[in-house]
Protein backbone atom coordinates (compact mmCIF):
# COMPACT_ATOMS: atom_id res chain seq x y z
CA UNK A 1 0.00 0.00 0.00
CA UNK A 2 2.81 2.40 0.93
CA UNK A 3 4.61 1.69 -2.33
CA UNK A 4 1.80 3.15 -4.46
CA UNK A 5 1.29 6.31 -2.36
CA UNK A 6 3.85 8.42 -4.26
CA UNK A 7 2.12 7.50 -7.55
CA UNK A 8 -1.32 8.48 -6.18
CA UNK A 9 0.00 11.78 -4.85
CA UNK A 10 1.70 12.54 -8.15
CA UNK A 11 -1.51 11.77 -10.07
CA UNK A 12 -3.62 14.03 -7.84
CA UNK A 13 -1.08 16.81 -8.13
CA UNK A 14 -1.22 16.62 -11.90
CA UNK A 15 -5.03 16.75 -11.90
CA UNK A 16 -5.28 13.52 -13.86
CA UNK A 17 -7.46 11.17 -11.82
CA UNK A 18 -9.04 9.29 -14.69
CA UNK A 19 -7.11 6.13 -13.92
CA UNK A 20 -8.75 5.91 -10.49
CA UNK A 21 -12.41 6.22 -11.65
CA UNK A 22 -14.49 3.05 -11.90
CA UNK A 23 -15.34 1.94 -15.40
CA UNK A 24 -18.55 3.51 -16.68
CA UNK A 25 -21.74 1.45 -16.82
CA UNK A 26 -23.21 0.81 -20.27
CA UNK A 27 -25.45 3.68 -21.41
CA UNK A 28 -29.13 3.12 -20.56
CA UNK A 29 -30.13 3.47 -24.22
CA UNK A 30 -27.70 0.85 -25.51
CA UNK A 31 -29.50 -1.76 -27.60
CA UNK A 32 -32.74 0.23 -28.06
CA UNK A 33 -34.35 0.65 -31.47
CA UNK A 34 -33.37 3.67 -33.49
CA UNK A 35 -35.53 6.75 -32.68
CA UNK A 36 -38.49 7.57 -34.90
CA UNK A 37 -39.73 11.00 -35.91
CA UNK A 38 -43.08 10.72 -34.12
CA UNK A 39 -44.63 8.68 -31.35
CA UNK A 40 -48.25 8.37 -30.22
CA UNK A 41 -49.27 10.38 -27.12
CA UNK A 42 -52.07 8.31 -25.68
CA UNK A 43 -54.26 10.11 -23.18
CA UNK A 44 -52.47 13.45 -23.61
CA UNK A 45 -54.38 16.41 -25.00
CA UNK A 46 -52.44 19.22 -26.59
CA UNK A 47 -54.11 22.60 -26.98
CA UNK A 48 -52.98 24.86 -29.76
CA UNK A 49 -53.50 28.41 -28.54
CA UNK A 50 -55.26 30.68 -31.00
CA UNK A 51 -53.38 33.59 -32.50
CA UNK A 52 -53.32 36.62 -30.26
CA UNK A 53 -54.35 40.11 -31.27
CA UNK A 54 -57.69 41.63 -32.19
CA UNK A 55 -60.35 40.72 -34.69
CA UNK A 56 -61.96 43.39 -36.82
CA UNK A 57 -65.74 43.33 -36.53
CA UNK A 58 -67.36 45.10 -39.51
CA UNK A 59 -69.97 47.70 -38.76
CA UNK A 60 -73.51 46.53 -39.12
CA UNK A 61 -77.02 46.22 -37.81
CA UNK A 62 -78.45 43.47 -35.64
CA UNK A 63 -81.20 42.75 -33.12
CA UNK A 64 -79.83 43.07 -29.58
CA UNK A 65 -81.54 41.39 -26.66
CA UNK A 66 -84.09 38.59 -26.59
CA UNK A 67 -87.63 38.28 -27.86
CA UNK A 68 -90.27 36.63 -25.64
CA UNK A 69 -89.81 33.42 -27.65
CA UNK A 70 -86.05 33.48 -27.03
CA UNK A 71 -86.63 34.02 -23.32
CA UNK A 72 -88.93 31.00 -23.29
CA UNK A 73 -86.19 28.97 -24.97
CA UNK A 74 -83.81 30.08 -22.21
CA UNK A 75 -86.24 28.73 -19.59
CA UNK A 76 -86.56 25.47 -21.53
CA UNK A 77 -82.78 25.16 -21.60
CA UNK A 78 -82.73 25.82 -17.86
CA UNK A 79 -85.15 22.95 -17.30
CA UNK A 80 -82.52 20.53 -18.55
CA UNK A 81 -80.34 21.44 -15.56
CA UNK A 82 -80.24 19.73 -12.15
CA UNK A 83 -82.08 22.61 -10.48
CA UNK A 84 -84.84 22.46 -13.11
CA UNK A 85 -87.52 22.98 -10.44
CA UNK A 86 -86.22 26.51 -9.85
CA UNK A 87 -86.31 27.60 -13.48
CA UNK A 88 -89.81 29.07 -13.38
CA UNK A 89 -88.81 31.14 -10.34
CA UNK A 90 -85.74 32.62 -12.04
CA UNK A 91 -87.47 33.18 -15.39
CA UNK A 92 -87.81 36.86 -14.53
CA UNK A 93 -84.00 37.11 -14.63
CA UNK A 94 -84.14 36.50 -18.38
CA UNK A 95 -86.40 39.55 -18.74
CA UNK A 96 -83.27 41.66 -18.35
CA UNK A 97 -82.46 40.64 -21.94
CA UNK A 98 -85.53 42.48 -23.23
CA UNK A 99 -86.68 44.38 -25.04
CA UNK A 100 -85.24 43.09 -28.34
CA UNK A 101 -84.31 46.16 -30.37
CA UNK A 102 -82.32 47.12 -33.44
CA UNK A 103 -78.75 48.35 -32.92
CA UNK A 104 -76.40 49.83 -35.50
CA UNK A 105 -72.68 49.70 -34.74
CA UNK A 106 -69.60 51.24 -36.28
CA UNK A 107 -66.66 48.92 -37.05
CA UNK A 108 -64.56 47.98 -34.02
CA UNK A 109 -61.80 45.63 -32.93
CA UNK A 110 -62.11 43.03 -30.17
CA UNK A 111 -59.56 40.72 -28.59
CA UNK A 112 -59.57 37.26 -30.08
CA UNK A 113 -59.15 35.75 -26.60
CA UNK A 114 -59.77 36.73 -23.03
CA UNK A 115 -56.84 38.63 -21.49
CA UNK A 116 -54.49 36.03 -20.01
CA UNK A 117 -52.60 35.91 -16.74
CA UNK A 118 -49.37 36.40 -18.68
CA UNK A 119 -50.79 39.42 -20.56
CA UNK A 120 -51.94 41.06 -17.35
CA UNK A 121 -48.67 40.33 -15.55
CA UNK A 122 -46.81 42.44 -18.10
CA UNK A 123 -49.06 45.38 -17.25
CA UNK A 124 -48.44 44.83 -13.53
CA UNK A 125 -44.69 44.68 -14.16
CA UNK A 126 -44.91 47.95 -16.08
CA UNK A 127 -46.58 49.61 -13.10
CA UNK A 128 -49.78 50.35 -15.03
CA UNK A 129 -51.99 47.69 -13.40
CA UNK A 130 -52.74 46.49 -9.88
CA UNK A 131 -52.06 42.86 -9.04
CA UNK A 132 -55.08 40.54 -9.36
CA UNK A 133 -56.83 39.36 -6.22
CA UNK A 134 -55.89 35.68 -6.21
CA UNK A 135 -52.92 34.34 -4.24
CA UNK A 136 -49.70 34.16 -6.28
CA UNK A 137 -48.98 30.59 -7.28
CA UNK A 138 -52.59 29.40 -6.89
CA UNK A 139 -52.75 26.84 -9.72
CA UNK A 140 -56.50 27.35 -10.13
CA UNK A 141 -55.97 30.93 -11.32
CA UNK A 142 -52.27 31.83 -11.56
CA UNK A 143 -51.10 30.07 -14.72
CA UNK A 144 -49.90 32.02 -17.78
CA UNK A 145 -52.42 30.74 -20.34
CA UNK A 146 -55.51 31.06 -18.12
CA UNK A 147 -57.75 34.10 -18.43
CA UNK A 148 -56.91 36.57 -15.70
CA UNK A 149 -59.68 36.86 -13.10
CA UNK A 150 -60.24 38.56 -9.73
CA UNK A 151 -59.71 42.00 -11.24
CA UNK A 152 -61.99 44.95 -10.61
CA UNK A 153 -63.91 46.59 -13.44
CA UNK A 154 -61.71 49.66 -13.01
CA UNK A 155 -58.56 47.51 -13.18
CA UNK A 156 -59.78 45.83 -16.35
CA UNK A 157 -60.28 49.26 -17.89
CA UNK A 158 -56.78 50.32 -16.82
CA UNK A 159 -55.29 47.29 -18.54
CA UNK A 160 -57.20 47.97 -21.75
CA UNK A 161 -56.00 51.56 -21.82
CA UNK A 162 -52.42 50.32 -21.30
CA UNK A 163 -52.99 47.91 -24.20
CA UNK A 164 -54.16 50.79 -26.43
CA UNK A 165 -57.82 49.87 -26.16
CA UNK A 166 -60.89 49.98 -23.93
CA UNK A 167 -63.53 47.67 -22.57
CA UNK A 168 -66.13 46.74 -25.20
CA UNK A 169 -69.59 48.16 -24.86
CA UNK A 170 -72.30 45.63 -24.11
CA UNK A 171 -73.71 46.13 -27.61
CA UNK A 172 -70.31 45.48 -29.19
CA UNK A 173 -69.77 42.36 -27.11
CA UNK A 174 -73.15 40.91 -28.07
CA UNK A 175 -72.65 41.76 -31.73
CA UNK A 176 -69.28 39.99 -31.72
CA UNK A 177 -71.02 36.92 -30.28
CA UNK A 178 -74.22 37.00 -32.38
CA UNK A 179 -73.34 38.66 -35.66
CA UNK A 180 -75.95 39.97 -38.07
CA UNK A 181 -77.65 36.55 -38.01
CA UNK A 182 -78.41 36.99 -34.27
CA UNK A 183 -76.96 33.58 -33.40
CA UNK A 184 -78.24 32.19 -30.11
CA UNK A 185 -74.74 31.00 -29.22
CA UNK A 186 -71.39 32.27 -30.50
CA UNK A 187 -70.99 29.14 -32.67
CA UNK A 188 -74.56 28.87 -33.96
CA UNK A 189 -78.19 28.33 -33.06
CA UNK A 190 -77.95 25.08 -31.04
CA UNK A 191 -76.42 24.48 -27.64
CA UNK A 192 -73.40 22.18 -27.59
CA UNK A 193 -71.90 21.37 -24.14
CA UNK A 194 -68.67 20.15 -25.74
CA UNK A 195 -67.55 23.45 -27.28
CA UNK A 196 -67.44 25.70 -24.20
CA UNK A 197 -66.16 25.60 -20.62
CA UNK A 198 -69.49 25.66 -18.79
CA UNK A 199 -70.81 24.88 -15.33
CA UNK A 200 -74.08 23.55 -13.98
CA UNK A 201 -77.19 24.97 -12.37
CA UNK A 202 -76.85 22.67 -9.36
CA UNK A 203 -75.57 22.43 -5.79
CA UNK A 204 -72.08 22.01 -7.23
CA UNK A 205 -71.94 24.56 -10.00
CA UNK A 206 -68.72 23.21 -11.48
CA UNK A 207 -68.93 20.63 -14.26
CA UNK A 208 -65.89 18.68 -15.43
CA UNK A 209 -67.70 16.93 -18.30
CA UNK A 210 -66.27 19.57 -20.65
CA UNK A 211 -62.73 18.64 -19.56
CA UNK A 212 -62.13 21.37 -16.98
CA UNK A 213 -63.42 21.74 -13.43
CA UNK A 214 -62.45 25.41 -13.30
CA UNK A 215 -60.79 27.80 -15.73
CA UNK A 216 -59.30 26.53 -18.99
CA UNK A 217 -56.40 27.95 -21.00
CA UNK A 218 -57.76 30.47 -23.48
CA UNK A 219 -58.65 28.92 -26.81
CA UNK A 220 -59.17 25.41 -25.43
CA UNK A 221 -62.49 25.20 -27.32
CA UNK A 222 -61.72 26.29 -30.90
CA UNK A 223 -64.95 24.69 -32.16
CA UNK A 224 -66.88 27.19 -30.07
CA UNK A 225 -65.41 30.18 -31.92
CA UNK A 226 -67.51 32.67 -33.84
CA UNK A 227 -67.28 32.64 -37.66
CA UNK A 228 -64.75 35.47 -37.38
CA UNK A 229 -62.57 33.48 -34.97
CA UNK A 230 -63.33 35.08 -31.59
CA UNK A 231 -63.07 32.38 -28.90
CA UNK A 232 -64.45 31.83 -25.39
CA UNK A 233 -67.36 34.23 -25.71
CA UNK A 234 -69.38 31.51 -23.94
CA UNK A 235 -68.05 30.16 -20.67
CA UNK A 236 -64.56 29.98 -19.19
CA UNK A 237 -64.41 33.43 -17.55
CA UNK A 238 -67.30 35.85 -17.47
CA UNK A 239 -66.29 39.19 -18.98
CA UNK A 240 -66.62 42.77 -17.80
CA UNK A 241 -68.05 45.18 -20.36
CA UNK A 242 -68.30 48.94 -20.19
CA UNK A 243 -72.01 49.23 -19.42
CA UNK A 244 -73.77 49.68 -16.10
CA UNK A 245 -76.37 47.01 -15.27
CA UNK A 246 -79.85 48.50 -14.98
CA UNK A 247 -83.42 47.29 -15.47
CA UNK A 248 -86.72 49.17 -15.57
CA UNK A 249 -89.79 48.66 -13.42
CA UNK A 250 -90.87 45.76 -15.65
CA UNK A 251 -87.51 44.01 -15.37
CA UNK A 252 -86.39 44.89 -18.91
CA UNK A 253 -82.85 46.01 -19.57
CA UNK A 254 -83.31 47.89 -22.85
CA UNK A 255 -85.59 50.56 -24.25
CA UNK A 256 -87.77 49.42 -27.19
CA UNK A 257 -86.22 51.74 -29.77
CA UNK A 258 -83.41 51.58 -32.35
CA UNK A 259 -79.99 52.71 -31.17
CA UNK A 260 -76.67 53.60 -32.76
CA UNK A 261 -73.39 52.84 -30.96
CA UNK A 262 -75.08 52.72 -27.52
CA UNK A 263 -73.11 52.92 -24.27
CA UNK A 264 -75.83 51.85 -21.87
CA UNK A 265 -77.22 53.72 -18.87
CA UNK A 266 -75.10 56.32 -17.12
CA UNK A 267 -76.00 55.36 -13.57
CA UNK A 268 -76.24 52.11 -11.64
CA UNK A 269 -74.65 50.11 -8.88
CA UNK A 270 -72.93 47.34 -10.81
CA UNK A 271 -71.47 46.67 -14.24
CA UNK A 272 -72.62 44.04 -16.70
CA UNK A 273 -70.82 40.70 -16.95
CA UNK A 274 -71.20 38.88 -20.25
CA UNK A 275 -70.58 35.38 -21.55
CA UNK A 276 -71.17 33.20 -18.50
CA UNK A 277 -68.34 31.32 -16.83
CA UNK A 278 -67.08 27.87 -15.91
CA UNK A 279 -69.58 27.91 -13.03
CA UNK A 280 -72.68 28.81 -15.09
CA UNK A 281 -75.11 26.40 -16.71
CA UNK A 282 -76.34 26.22 -20.29
CA UNK A 283 -78.81 29.16 -20.29
CA UNK A 284 -75.99 31.56 -19.46
CA UNK A 285 -73.88 30.40 -22.41
CA UNK A 286 -76.31 32.16 -24.76
CA UNK A 287 -74.95 35.23 -26.52
CA UNK A 288 -77.79 37.43 -25.23
CA UNK A 289 -77.47 36.36 -21.59
CA UNK A 290 -76.69 39.16 -19.15
CA UNK A 291 -74.97 38.75 -15.82
CA UNK A 292 -74.00 40.88 -12.86
CA UNK A 293 -72.00 40.27 -9.70
CA UNK A 294 -71.80 42.06 -6.37
CA UNK A 295 -68.16 40.98 -6.05
CA UNK A 296 -65.67 43.67 -6.99
CA UNK A 297 -63.11 40.95 -7.71
CA UNK A 298 -64.70 37.69 -8.73
CA UNK A 299 -62.69 34.50 -9.37
CA UNK A 300 -64.99 33.70 -12.30
CA UNK A 301 -64.88 37.12 -14.02
CA UNK A 302 -62.19 38.32 -16.41
CA UNK A 303 -62.34 40.50 -19.50
CA UNK A 304 -61.20 41.19 -23.03
CA UNK A 305 -60.49 44.53 -24.67
CA UNK A 306 -61.87 46.33 -27.70
CA UNK A 307 -60.79 49.35 -29.75
CA UNK A 308 -62.19 51.68 -32.36
CA UNK A 309 -61.57 50.75 -36.00
CA UNK A 310 -61.42 52.84 -39.12
CA UNK A 311 -64.54 52.61 -41.30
Amino acid sequence: MLSVLPLVLATLASGDVRAHRPPGAPSWWAGLDAPTETAPARGVQYVRLPPSGRVRIPGGRYVMGSTPTEMMRAVALCKREVFRSRCDDIATAFRAEGVAHEVTLSPFLIDRTEVTVADYARCVAAGACSAPGYLPGDARFDRPALPVTSVRWEEAGAYCRWAKGRLPTEAEWEYAARGTASREFPWGMNYNPHVCNHGAFANDDTDKTDGFVGLAPVGSFPDGATPLGVVDLAGNAGEWVEDVYDIDENGFGYAPKPQTDPHGPKNGGFHVVRGGSYSDGAPWMRAAARGVTSLARAPFVGFRCAADAAP
